[in-house]
């Protein structure tokens, strides 16, 4: 049968194990050109947003979304005719933490007005929202007749808690801290005042901005249902995604881009603003054709548009000219063609100055917090929703597992490959220490992954054949295929003792001979890559779906740091099998064991260790070497949930290999 495993689904026979994996050179970045998928069917494509519209959310911190607190909003006239009135703005989105901006609001006309938000690019500073094309498209569309809220990036214009380009730390990306995520929840919390004035019709809403500004548009498309309308102009592109540390959340582009996630605003408006003497001159023939399919498949295709033009990477008039054009139809016309299309307002543009929010009549607050601050807040914040999900029944721990196992999944960045996509490359065979052992590459098509891995079949088998089939999979973070190959190490002695199985032991990436220097010099590498560590995870994933086409039952073993890789990888994957997790004294309170240990971004705001050990129960699970940090309570109480305490073993001290062995032979309870 061990020969089956190797052969039936081999391919390339006699590969040299000294080829390299692809992974270690191949690296995605923000100027890379990206091919764009095809999508056959509205399914296909809805199936795919579901989960690409949960990335976004995980990327910019706002899954599981924590408490939205008042927006305390601070309202003040600046600025007065016969047309509009502008008023200086300020709104607590997060306790003590300030988003400043203008509200522009039409004096003629009948309420409920359409509205937009407006926020801007990269300008000059310290103009921000105040630059003057910006502060024409404002007043334009008030004269039109919409409500606008112009709104500041952080460390722009009069919102002054954060230096806009600091460097993020590893640390903050680990609880999905960034200045993207915080930008997008400050066009949220814009949304929400919005919603909350009365002379605003809350169905008709839209949000336009350029460059920068044009990111933030549609990241708040992605995420918020409620908007209505998005137009983000000059900025949408497969060949540059943004090149600010507020356009590039960590995860935010792994397996995807800029037009891609475009694409989950559909059916709703949504109009691209291009130009030829920027990065979206290829959009009308290239990102459009392919926004425009997924309108199409959904049976929308007149909802959206492309404005294409030869003004510059500049939100010039015919730019802003067409927007109106768009916004009007849509949010006052019903979605009925215009007549002609909207001109620009004349208007007399007063001086920026006046429109500056902080000055003697509302000072700038002297409780505001820092940006290190903000993060320990957010953090507490996070933790406690966190806790409060923890399952204490079987409903909610159903519950949880449906809502936190495909988060997981995309936080990690993991595809459970299809046997089809599975490639198994026989290599060599021997005999040592009286052990039958092949090598192997595994991989998955189209990834040039290259894993690899040792097969040691029953030394004893069975007269009979056996009527489940079982397979134990070793995993170390010293390469556990190296390991058994050579006849040395903490794997070659598990793989003696496991004489009742068959087994397979991987290198996981970069472990073994996989070890390599790895290429990470360019800017933003976890917003377009996986980390070393969600790459192991992704290994195991590929090594349990390679061995379940044989399988019955697929046992994992994760032996010193591998024991987290994993827990991990057995969160997401359906398996009927036993798990020997080796904790490895890993402090699951210390974010630097983390960025040291198991540094996958995002990975302690959607719940790290704890959400893992709930998605695992009821399945028999061994936890050894554990730290007095490890969330033993969350094993305990779900492992009680799931009325499968007697599944679960806890082990602060290390178990030997030969207690391992005893443990994955006994009988499962």
């Amino acid at each position: 049968m061990w020969l089956g495993l190797l052969l039936g689904v081999m391919a390339m026979a006699g590969a040299s194990l000294n080829e390299q994996d692809a992974r270690l050179s191949n690296v995605r970045h923000l100027n890379l050109r990206y091919d764009l998928p095809t999508y056959k069917s509205a399914d296909e494509w809805l199936q795919r947003a579901k989960l690409l519209r949960l990335q976004v959310q995980i990327a910019c911190g706002l899954f599981p979304q924590i408490p939205k607190p008042p927006l305390n909003p601070r309202r003040i006239v600046c600025y007065e005719d016969e047309d509009i009135v502008v008023e200086r703005v300020v709104l607590e989105t997060l306790p003590n933490f300030y988003l400043t901006g203008n509200l522009y609001r039409p004096k003629k006309g009948k309420p409920p007005f359409p509205a937009v938000l407006h926020p801007h690019g990269h300008v000059p500073q310290p103009e921000g929202r105040l630059y003057e094309r910006e502060r024409i498209r404002a007043m334009a569309m008030a004269k039109l007749g919409f409500v606008v809220f112009a709104y500041d990036m952080v460390g722009y214009g009069d919102q002054f808690q954060v230096v806009h380009r600091a460097p993020e730390t590893p640390q903050e990306h680990l609880w999905a801290i960034s200045k993207g995520g915080i930008q997008t929840w400050n066009s949220i919390r814009a949304l929400d005042f919005l919603l909350s004035l009365p002379e605003v019709d809350k169905k008709r809403i839209g949000c336009c901005g350029s460059s920068g500004g044009g990111t933030q548009t549609f990241l708040l498309a992605a995420v918020d249902d409620r908007l209505a309308l998005a137009v983000p102009t000059k900025m949408v592109s497969a060949h540059m995604q943004g090149g600010c540390i507020c356009e590039n959340p960590p995860l935010l582009r792994i397996d995807t881009c800029n037009p891609e996630i475009v694409a989950l605003f559909a059916p709703k408006p949504l109009l691209l603003i291009s130009d030829d003497g920027d990065w979206t001159k290829e959009t009308p023939r290239y990102e459009f054709p392919f926004v425009q399919s997924i309108y199409r498949l959904l049976g929308a295709e007149d909802r959206c548009a492309n404005a294409h033009f030869s003004e510059g990477h500049d939100f010039a008039q015919s730019s802003r000219e067409a927007y109106y054009s768009w916004a009007v139809r849509w949010l006052k016309n019903d979605g009925k063609p215009l007549s002609e299309p909207v001109k620009e307002p004349a208007m007399q543009l007063p001086e920026a100055q006046r429109f500056r929010v902080w000055g003697d009549d509302l000072p700038k607050p002297h409780n505001a917090v820092t940006w290190d601050a903000l993060i320990e807040w957010l953090k507490g914040q996070a933790n406690s929703v966190i806790e409060g999900m923890r399952p204490t029944d079987k409903k909610s721990l159903q519950q949880f597992q449906r809502l936190m196992r495909p988060a997981l999944q995309v936080t990690l960045a993991v595809s459970v490959p299809t046997s089809e996509q599975i490639v198994a490359t026989h290599a060599e065979q021997k005999e040592i220490n009286g052990l039958s052992m092949a090598r192997m590459w595994l991989g998955r098509k189209g990834f040039g992954d290259k894993i690899p891995s040792v097969f040691v079949p029953l030394s004893n088998p069975p007269a009979k054949k056996q009527l489940r089939r079982e397979v134990v999979l070793l995993v170390s973070e010293k390469g556990a295929a190296s390991e058994v190959w050579n006849g040395e190490g903490e794997s070659a002695e598990l793989a003696k003792l496991l004489t009742r199985f068959d087994v397979m032991a991987i290198d996981a990436f970069r472990t073994g001979m996989v070890s390599g220097e790895r290429k990470t010099d360019v800017q933003f590498f976890v917003t377009y890559n996986r980390t070393d560590d969600a790459e192991r995870i992704q290994d195991i994933v590929t090594a349990i779906t390679h061995l379940r086409q044989e399988y019955d039952r697929v046992h994992i073993v994760g032996i010193g740091a591998a024991g987290l890789w994993v827990l991990m990888a057995a969160a997401v994957v359906e398996l009927d099998g036993k798990i020997v997790v080796d904790a490895n004294r890993f402090d699951a309170n210390d974010d630097n064991e983390f960025v040291k240990r198991l540094f996958v971004p995002c990975l302690r705001r959607i719940g790290d260790l704890r959400t893992a050990l709930a998605l695992i129960a009821p399945r028999p699970l061994l936890v050894h070497n554990a730290h007095p940090n490890f969330p033993r309570n969350w094993a305990e109480s779900t492992y009680s949930a799931a009325n499968a305490t007697q599944r679960l073993l806890l082990s602060e001290k290390p178990i030997a290999a030969k207690q391992i062995s005893d443990w994955l032979i006994s009988p499962a309870k």
